[in-house]
């Protein structure tokens, strides 16, 4: 794959700018981001810098590649007003997110857009050293274009992981990531910058980005897929802890001699509170396989074991967002799932539920949501916020 070093320009050029003129290069940047598609005067306007300066960056940025004109938008004297967009057409970076069952893999352009249609799903390779194979094959086939330019590969990975560093330190249902350092090996084989972010860190960033929690400061998002994970928002800003491993409420046992969970331990919370777990009980009484649509549907129909198990699993649910009000006292908590599938009022339910375990004051405003972030979004999110470091810091 060609690439090129994003701590340079796109082209060869002249040194890197001041640190100011750096700064309103970053400042536009991210306002285009934030707002989509806008003419020179909108962001001008937005930003507070003088025609000149706006015009004088905005042709550096185009001169760069980091922006391209979109289209000509009608003003209100009769001359077309030149919108402005983040390069989708001369650069682009890669994505992607192992999960117990699937990769997903998906290229973007630096608006950081998902588009389904573009999206490569295979299944998980049964060992690390296939999933390298298989993450950088389908990197060198986004890559293959002579015209765009890759400017990094993100990775989203499950489990607890060093960002920092790229290592997995563990993950309990993908044991043979553990130890791995995912992101100097996959930089390897690319020859490419690798940022890897943990899956519910990244959950975070979409449902900051795309999602419900774009003007909410404290949050919590709680993925209930899989296994059970959390991200945690306080103040704007996200909770990593000592080493990045924060957030594992999915690990507290509340079965003492409950099953055994893939991290070695009995009766974690992961192991009766997630879509997974529904799953497994349904089909264990059914003595079949099934799949989720297929025990929702023997919910929607009544089938009087099958609600048993509905009901068991939002209790244990509920447990879970008890704790999360009563520690971290967030202003919602957004859940990731297909557990709210099962029934219409199931998060009225769940509501009531919680607030028998919660302790009132702590709970009394959290609203409880789906969440609407994607974990494959915000690993690409997350590699813009470091691709767009390299133009320039943010002031604070």
């Amino acid at each position: 794959m060609e690439t090129q070093d994003w701590t340079t320009k796109l082209h060869d050029g002249p040194p890197r700018p001041a640190t100011l003129k750096r700064i309103n290069m970053r400042r536009f940047l991210e306002e285009l981001r934030r707002r989509g598609p806008s003419t020179r005067a909108e962001l001008t306007r937005a930003i507070g810098v003088a025609p000149p300066t706006s015009s004088a960056i905005i042709a550096d940025l185009l001169d760069s590649g980091w922006l391209e004109p979109a289209f000509d938008r009608p003003g209100s004297k009769g001359r077309p007003g030149k919108v402005f967009r983040l390069a989708t057409s001369s650069c682009f970076v890669v994505g992607a997110l192992i999960q117990v069952d699937r990769v997903f893999i998906a290229p973007a352009g630096l608006d950081g857009r998902l588009e389904a249609s573009k999206i490569v799903s295979f299944p998980t390779p049964s060992n690390y050293g296939r999933l390298l194979d298989s993450l950088a094959r389908e990197a060198e086939r986004f890559g293959s274009d002579p015209i765009q330019r890759c400017l990094g590969f993100g990775l989203g990975v499950p489990g607890l992981l060093d960002e920092s560093s790229g290592v997995v330190a563990l993950s309990p249902n993908l044991h043979y990531l553990d130890g791995r350092p995912i992101g100097q090996d996959l930089r390897e084989r690319l020859d490419l910058d690798v940022t890897c972010t943990q899956e519910e860190h990244a959950l975070c960033i979409d449902e900051q980005h795309f999602g419900g929690a774009r003007h909410v400061r404290d949050f919590a998002v709680l993925d209930v897929t899989d296994g059970m994970g959390m991200g945690v928002v306080s103040g704007g800003s996200y909770m990593h802890g000592r080493q990045g491993y924060a957030g594992e409420v999915g690990h507290v046992t509340v079965e003492p001699n409950g099953v055994i969970c893939g991290c070695g331990n009995r009766g974690c919370l992961e192991t009766v509170a997630t879509d997974r777990a529904f799953l497994s009980a349904v089909s264990a009484i059914r003595g079949e396989p099934l799949d989720f649509p297929e025990a929702a549907g023997l919910a929607a129909a009544g089938h009087p074991q099958t609600l048993r198990e509905m009901e068991r699993t939002i209790d244990y649910l509920a447990i879970a967002l008890a704790a999360i009000a009563n520690l971290f006292n967030p202003e919602a908590i957004f859940i990731h799932g297909k557990l709210l599938d099962l029934s219409p009022d199931l998060i009225v339910r769940l509501r009531a539920a919680t607030a028998m375990r919660a302790l009132s004051p702590s709970f009394a405003d959290v609203k409880i949501l789906r969440a609407r972030g994607d974990k494959l979004g915000g690993v690409l999110l997350g590699l813009l916020d470091k691709v767009f470091a390299s133009v320039g810091p943010i002031l604070t």
